[in-house]
């Protein structure tokens, strides 16, 4: 069903030091940055060949007391979205959409729900 990894998602504390630490240090490159909304902010961040997503939540809590990055998702590759959730739904997997969404790099994304998923944040990503 997956072909690849597509991108880890961290929660951070601070998006532009986050940003300039891997542009900086690790060399990367900010490729998008989201609109702020009442979530938080966004951006994701090329360094080689690994996309990642970055993101402030508006609610510091969601770091649950740690600091710096947190792992928050992990994004999975499928050819299809429809047919993985439809597979997915089959064998009891819900979703927390009842549709996919798509993310500020233009990518479909459909997120399990967590109850399903042993609490993991996953999601469909049909590129």
């Amino acid at each position: 069903m997956f072909t690849g990894i597509h991108h880890p998602g961290y929660i951070v504390e601070n998006l532009d030091d986050t940003i300039a630490f891997y542009e900086n240090t690790l060399g990367g490159k900010c490729i998008k940055r989201g609109t702020p909304s009442a979530t938080g902010r966004n951006a994701f961040v090329q360094v080689g060949d690994v996309l990642m997503e970055l993101v402030e939540p508006a609610d510091k809590s969601r770091l649950g007391g740690r600091h710096g990055q947190v792992l928050d998702h992990i994004g999975y590759i499928v050819p299809d979205i429809q047919k993985a959730a439809a597979e997915l739904k089959a064998k009891g997997v819900r979703f927390a959409t009842p549709e996919p969404t798509t993310s500020i790099i233009g990518v479909k994304i459909w997120y399990l729900d967590t109850a399903d998923t042993q609490g993991t944040r996953i999601h469909l990503t049909q590129v």
